[in-house]
């Protein structure tokens, strides 16, 4: 995550962060986007490791908005 951004809501500055993903029985890690629809199996969701994208967070400093993109 590099560069500033501006909130859309207020307008004032955002702070780059990540969102913690607890997962049943796992270490906790940062979340991923995949593309198409959840394809679920019995022991969970079946995933192209290659296809997923890591997720990046941005917090406003002021109002607290979330926004959150997958480059």
């Amino acid at each position: 995550m590099s560069g500033s951004k501006s909130c859309p809501k207020c307008g004032r500055k955002m702070e780059t962060g990540f969102v913690i993903d607890a997962g049943d029985y796992s270490a906790p890690t940062t979340p991923f986007w995949h593309p198409g629809e959840p394809d679920k199996r019995w022991y969970g969701l079946k995933i192209d490791k290659r296809a997923r994208k890591p997720v990046e967070t941005w917090r406003c400093t002021s109002c607290h908005y979330l926004e959150s993109y997958a480059p």
